[in-house]
């Protein structure tokens, strides 16, 4: 199987860029034979909580990482379609896949990069013949990715590890002690003294849209963000407000800024998590997966009306314009079941939704807005509620 490493680059480039020419404007202007997201950047318990029941229920979702499909595993819902436009998302999906449905949690930990491995391309050898024709062909041509523990290797993975030797300027001043803490008041009165102008002028210069748009990789990230939001005050006030409100070694996503890697395992992801773990690998062999390369407004219209339960939009609309985002909407409307359930994230700012779109959906703003405070992406902000 490493053989496969060395073989099927053409063939990837040859359907990267028949992908490039059919596609609408989702999640466009980076290559899509490239890895944007590795780990998993939100909290799916936040999508736990505004779906409510899923047991049984047909659920999409974007697939981004694949980590917050696995995580919905644990809801033990009937159908899960996972939808990307960036096939190497998908691939990734199908590789952490394979990888669980053969691996110990140890093992998975130490394939994906949580933990020091010497030997993962030998794992891969044993997984490929699990994985889709094309995915084998991407994965012969990013082999390293796989080598270097993939989890920690998209595009926006690198920036942040990137991110973590800026910000590790910061630790003599305190930061190390911020993810120390087991008691949230002794956290909060420290944070109250972190925000010092010389924390303030480091994190802020690293959330600058020169600086993000010189090095994330990720060209969606504030591409519809109103230019009068100030994108580096927005994305360090909300850091700030979830320190305030959740221990930060609990947050994944702030154990790789500040440190480049995952630091505390107890709080790692639902899929990852060893109190989790074996009860999500038993949901794979029960649960439908469907994983689609596509808009997941044409996605919406294969399914047909009706056809889904919940809506797991994470974080798409902030990467498409007017026009696609309504008709993102309008898709999602259609192919609801009744009492449906939306959880809808962007970045920063979150569109509105057209007014015939509005009155279909009863919001729940309590919700909207604690969503945004608990999640480990300390910037997204919700749209929630129930479709009818």
């Amino acid at each position: 199987m490493i053989q496969d490493f060395l073989d099927g680059p053409d063939s990837v480039r040859k359907s990267a860029a028949t992908q490039k020419r059919a596609t609408a404007p989702e999640r466009v202007g980076w290559a899509c034979d490239s890895i944007l997201f590795s780990s998993c950047n939100e909290d799916s318990a936040c999508e736990l909580r505004a779906f409510g029941e899923l047991a049984g229920k047909r659920v999409l979702c974007i697939t981004a990482s694949g980590g917050r499909v696995l995580n919905l595993l644990l809801a033990k819902p009937a159908v899960i379609w996972a939808v990307d436009l960036n096939p190497a998302q998908n691939y990734l999906l199908e590789l952490k896949v394979a990888a669980m449905r053969s691996l110990d949690h140890a093992a998975y930990l130490r394939f994906l990069g949580v933990r020091e491995c010497s030997d993962r391309l030998q794992t891969y050898a044993a997984l490929g013949g699990e994985l889709s024709s094309a995915a084998r062909h991407f994965f012969a041509a990013h082999c390293t990715l796989v080598a270097n523990g993939i989890l920690l290797q998209g595009r926006l993975e690198r920036y942040l590890r990137q991110l973590s030797k800026l910000l590790q300027l910061t630790h003599p001043f305190g930061v190390r002690r911020l993810f120390a803490f087991d008691d949230l008041d002794e956290q909060r009165r420290f944070v109250t003294k972190l925000d010092s102008a010389f924390f303030r002028l480091v994190a802020q210069t690293a959330c600058r849209r020169s600086v993000l748009q010189a090095f994330s990789g990720d060209p969606g990230f504030f591409r519809y963000i109103p230019r009068e939001i100030a994108l580096h005050r927005a994305i360090y006030t909300g850091v700030l407000d979830h320190f305030r409100h959740r221990l930060a070694r609990d947050n994944p996503l702030m154990q790789l800024v500040f440190f480049g890697r995952f630091t505390y395992e107890p709080a790692l992801p639902i899929y990852l998590n060893a109190a989790s773990y074996d009860r999500v690998k038993a949901e794979l062999g029960r649960v439908q997966l469907v994983i689609k390369t596509s808009t997941v407004s044409r996605v919406l219209a294969e399914a047909g009306p009706a056809a889904f339960d919940a809506f797991s939009l994470s974080d798409i609309s902030s990467y498409l314009d007017d026009a696609a985002h309504a008709e993102l909407f309008g898709a999602v409307l259609a192919a609801a079941r009744p009492g449906a359930k939306l959880c809808s994230r962007s970045n920063i700012y979150h569109r509105p939704l057209l007014a015939a779109h509005e009155r279909r959906l009863l919001r729940d703003p309590v919700l909207e807005r604690e969503l945004a405070i608990a999640d480990h992406s300390c910037v997204h902000k919700f749209l929630v509620g129930e479709l009818r």
